[in-house]
């Protein structure tokens, strides 16, 4: 949402001096006001769930084999969905939702190594229906109100980049919503929005923050699965996808549920695909 106006403003020099002036006062002050509402989400939360969700452990043979499934994956997935470029003259409108379907296919192969580990562990994954609905409204419910957190880091961060480099920056999946519409885009939102955040949470949240979690402790465990989310998904996005990756963590630790992480997961990305995808002609 932040990089839309940003681009814009890049087309005119003046434009873009004037926005990197008052840019970063708007995005400090939407972290404080986020912040303050972060703040009000927390005591809510602690009487809900008081502490924190015992993690199950995992065996380092299934981390192993998740990796190699994902890189298998993954190669499979560019072998059947990535062409050969078409160029700048005649950009291909699949070209997004064959990049997203590459993510989700090497997220499903690792997903199906978590299952057939949780598989032989009663509610390893969080995923069971009793408190379902309490875990995915108390994740809706956080996630709004750390919204404005969520966006002001996210102004704040592509100021940064933007002193450091002197150029927009943006992660390389949403230059290809410039190509998309129609069909493809439904394809691609589909699969942003819904598909590829689900095996994300069963894969970092479910099986990568357990093993975390079980040898080093809740706190250690949820950063060290945030930081690695959030180096996975670049430099661009690293600290609002950071922020968000430390909300996801907490929930997902502090309910118990995986749908908590997944309602926020699911929500926040439909948003910026929503964003992105209205900002198309203005662009």
């Amino acid at each position: 949402m932040v990089r839309c106006g940003l681009q814009a403003a890049s087309e005119a020099e003046s434009g873009l001096e004037e926005l990197s002036t008052w840019l970063p006062f708007g995005g400090v002050g939407w972290c404080a006001v986020g912040l303050g509402l972060a703040l009000l989400a927390r005591g809510p939360l602690n009487k809900q769930w008081p502490g924190y969700a015992p993690a199950v452990p995992v065996s380092l043979g299934y981390l192993l084999a998740g990796v190699l499934a994902y890189g298998v994956g993954t190669l499979v997935g560019l072998a059947c969905f990535i062409g050969e470029p078409t160029g700048e003259g005649s950009p291909d409108p699949w070209r997004l939702p064959a990049l997203l379907g590459v993510s989700a296919l090497g997220n499903l192969a690792m997903a199906a190594v978590v299952w057939a580990w949780a598989r032989t562990r009663t509610g390893a994954l969080g995923l069971g229906l009793a408190g379902a609905s309490r875990a995915w409204a108390a994740g809706s419910g956080v996630w709004l109100l750390c919204l404005p957190l969520l966006l002001g880091l996210s102004v704040v961060w592509q100021w940064i980049l933007l002193q450091w480099s002197g150029e927009v920056l943006s992660q390389a999946v949403v230059e290809y919503f410039e190509d998309t519409s129609g069909a493809a885009l439904a394809v691609a939102a589909l699969l942003g929005i819904v598909v590829v955040p689900f095996l994300e949470e069963v894969i970092f949240r479910g099986l990568l923050q357990s093993a975390l979690v079980s040898r080093l402790g809740a706190r250690l465990g949820v950063i060290l699965t945030a930081l690695l989310f959030a180096l996975l998904h670049g430099l661009p996005s690293f600290v609002p996808i950071l922020a968000l990756a430390l909300l996801l963590g907490e929930l997902r630790q502090r309910t118990g549920s995986l749908w908590a992480s997944y309602a926020v997961h699911l929500f926040h990305n439909g948003l910026q695909i929503a964003i992105l995808a209205s900002g198309l002609p203005a662009n």
